[in-house]
């Protein structure tokens, strides 16, 4: 797809020169100087553009730091000998973690994110020599990615640090950590003026862009999240234009074919000349691959819970899970070593996406499809169960499935069930779990390999070593 990384990486390099990699304290080599970059809209919209930077990353640090803790965890996709092998990979997937594990990193960077947010959001109001509208979309772009990292940060951690301001040195960097209630009042105000003030959609050469619709989408699941179902319904019913793809088109958003369409909502993109010019790739295809198909690094595998949850003609099937004996990428793979291993293939493109370890299928943060099943499950906690009914049977008749009629907690469990089912691989199912506060049970269900180690602090990580260190107003996670 035609995106903006090439602008971001090639702007973040222009006008930041270092990217630091301390955290949130430390004073940032990367503030913006006034001469430098609030002197007009061009100048302002590529700092704004860098922001975008640290939704994702590059090369192996993608898949061990942002996918590996986001899908790793749950009763859907095991850890593999590929992972567990190595020694802070493993703490984090067995629930041996401690506060120097991986997190930290995926802190770093999000507050970095957040920084450059906050930059635009003090400093474009002031630039006289643009209009009130330019001044609008400019802040509510970086108000909807500050919120992105906030939400991010929030399900991931048992307590955050909320920067809103521009610090001007390290002692106003040193924040106490923020009330669960005060971080989702902020995430709501940040999605509402994004949502009042980006465009519906942007050109071909933005694409890739925050749009309303997004602002509505995360609004309603940062709505969901905090247990507000009605105004998440609310948020929800903004969405205008988009659509679920036909059960034929499943697969086509998730190997490269098919990756702007009215299914995707928000997403970070990747592309073959950005991988050979700027190695811009990730490499999910060799991490989600046994060891003996292309030189896989057998990392993790679909359960054999999540199997048992499929029907027949399920259509998501063949689209999600590569098995022994079926065909990809025109070959008929084999698994002759691991015979009953369930390769995970969404953002698998090919044989050849194996071979190089470079993926370029672009990764999915928000689509249409999430936004159903949210509506569904909003529905039925405010007691709609017809409508909720409706919405669920929506995503059953894309895959395939004859319609359902249930209601009470088998209908709660169908909308939990297609959550699973729909997203797996797309960084839901752990989140859901803890949200329905049936972490454990679920994890001991699917015979997850490390059940028994699971505890109530495991639904997520602690506060960084290093920020407690570095920041007098953080206390050490307890139990960690």
């Amino acid at each position: 797809m035609k995106n903006i990384s090439i602008i971001i990486v090639i702007l973040f390099s222009s006008l930041l020169f270092t990217s630091c990699e301390d955290y949130l304290t430390q004073d940032s080599p990367d503030k913006p100087t006034t001469d430098q970059i609030w002197v007009s809209y061009d100048a302002a919209e590529s700092y704004m553009m860098s922001a975008y930077t640290y939704i994702s990353n590059t090369g192996w640090s993608y898949h061990e730091y942002f996918y590996l803790p986001q899908n790793f965890r749950g009763d859907d996709i095991f850890p593999e000998f590929g992972t567990t092998a190595w020694g802070y990979l493993g703490r984090i997937v067995s629930f041996n973690n401690t506060a120097a594990d991986v997190s930290d990193y995926i802190w770093g960077r999000w507050y970095k994110g957040i920084k450059l947010a906050n930059d635009v959001i003090e400093n474009v109001p002031n630039m006289d020599m643009i209009s009130q509208e330019e001044k609008d979309q400019l802040v509510a772009e970086a108000k909807f990615l500050r919120a992105f990292y906030l939400f991010n940060l929030q399900k991931n951690f048992h307590a955050i640090v909320m920067p809103l301001n521009v610090a001007g040195s390290t002692g106003e960097l040193q924040l106490p950590t923020s009330t669960r209630e005060a971080v989702y009042k902020q995430l709501e105000e940040d999605f509402t003026f994004a949502s009042k003030h980006l465009p519906l959609s942007w050109d071909d050469e933005n694409e890739g862009r925050a749009t309303r619709n997004a602002a509505f989408a995360f609004l309603g699941k940062t709505c969901l999240f905090n247990k507000e179902n009605q105004k998440a319904l609310d948020a929800f019913a903004e969405i205008k234009g988009q659509s679920l793809l036909s059960g034929a088109e499943y697969r086509s958003m998730f190997d490269g074919t098919n990756e702007v369409n009215d299914e995707i909502i928000f997403s970070r993109g990747y592309t073959a000349d950005q991988m050979d010019i700027l190695y811009l790739y990730h490499q999910l295809g060799v991490a989600m691959s046994p060891e003996e198909l292309r030189g896989g690094w057998h990392m993790a595998s679909i359960s054999d819970y999540f199997m048992s949850q499929l029907e027949p003609n399920d259509i998501r099937r063949a689209a999600s899970v590569l098995l022994s004996g079926e065909e990809f990428d025109g070959e008929v793979i084999t698994f002759n070593d691991y015979p009953d291993f369930k390769m995970s293939i969404k953002y698998v493109e090919s044989l050849s996406a194996i071979e190089t370890n470079r993926s370029v299928v672009d990764l999915i943060m928000m689509r249409y499809a999430d936004v159903v099943l949210m509506e569904a499950e909003a529905y039925y906690e405010v007691g709609n169960g017809e409508k909720a009914l409706e919405k669920v049977n929506d995503i059953r008749e894309r895959a395939g499935l004859d319609k359902v009629n249930l209601s009470g907690t088998q209908l709660r469990d169908e909308i939990r069930k297609q959550r699973m089912i729909e997203l797996v691989g797309e960084g839901s199912r752990f989140y859901d779990l803890v949200r329905w506060d049936i972490a454990q049970e679920q994890l001991t269900t699917a015979n997850q390999p490390y059940a028994k180690n699971f505890e109530a602090k495991h639904n997520y990580f602690p506060v960084p070593l290093e920020e407690v260190q570095r920041n007098p107003m953080v206390d050490p996670t307890p139990g960690f």
